[in-house]
């Protein structure tokens, strides 16, 4: 039986000055990627998730400008705050009766059904947890995306080394009750030693020796997010390829050029 999740698709994000002098648009959700159909990349994810089988329904949180471009397309528009964490808040009372519901960003151009429909049957498969998070592994990333111009920053852990996805299931009700604390992982999400330093000296110490494991930090979770769990999934490495740079953004219009 397949379990249906609503989706959230975040498209508040605002490009750098460096990228908006290339795009000239002021939020990554208007960026146009392909060439040949010359639509903003926010017509790309929600055509991948209509497509996944497990998403049900499909949400964009953005300014006005990106929800009333998408409007026709998606099922329900909340309107973006200032921050990351504001845009969660705001968006929860839509969907806070869900157990769980599927949060992407917008700027994850590569990824395609398969890689969102691999992470959840991945989650369904290790059921009980409130929040699964996505990462994926430095080996499968570079050989995927070699390019310096695509490079990722990673956490070097007993299992090997690892970057964030742009993928999560999550409990609703985690974001209600957490979200001063999931805040700071936010703004620390690029920076493992800082992320650390968050969860206390004994971690930094661990982390610096290379003692800190993928499980070490999943047992973490309860203490810091009021006794909810979390599980790390694997994905594939397209979920991990986000763009903040020009050079990210003609590397994979470049990828576009070639398929």
């Amino acid at each position: 039986m397949v379990k249906n999740f609503r989706a959230l698709l975040l498209a508040g994000g605002k490009t750098k000055h460096a990228l908006k002098k290339v795009t000239r648009q002021e939020y990554k959700a208007m960026m146009t990627i392909d060439a040949v159909n010359s639509q903003p990349i926010i017509y790309h994810m929600v055509k991948i998730l209509r497509n996944t089988e497990s998403i049900s329904n499909i949400y964009v949180a953005g300014p006005e400008e990106v929800n009333q471009l998408i409007s026709p397309q998606v099922d329900g528009l909340i309107a973006s705050g200032p921050t990351l964490i504001d845009t969660l808040k705001a968006s929860v009372p839509q969907l806070q009766d869900e157990s769980h519901i599927l949060i992407a960003t917008c700027d994850i151009p590569l990824v395609l059904s398969e890689h969102i429909e691999h992470f959840i049957e991945n989650c369904l498969a290790n059921p009980g947890f409130d929040i699964y998070y996505s990462i994926i592994e430095k080996e499968n990333y570079t050989q995927i995306f070699p390019s310096n111009n695509l490079r990722r920053i990673y956490a070097n852990l007993v299992e090997g080394s690892y970057t964030g996805g742009n993928l999560f299931l999550i409990n609703p009700q985690v974001i209600i009750d957490c979200a001063k604390i999931i805040e700071q992982f936010i703004l620390f999400r690029k920076h493992p030693l800082k992320m650390a330093r968050i969860l206390g000296k004994r971690v930094v110490i661990k982390y610096l020796k290379k003692y800190l494991s993928i499980r070490d930090l999943e047992k973490l979770v309860p203490h810091y997010l009021k006794g909810y769990t979390g599980k790390a999934i694997l994905v594939d490495p397209e979920i991990a390829l986000d763009i903040d740079k020009p050079v990210q953004l003609e590397a994979v219009k470049s990828k576009f050029r070639a398929s």
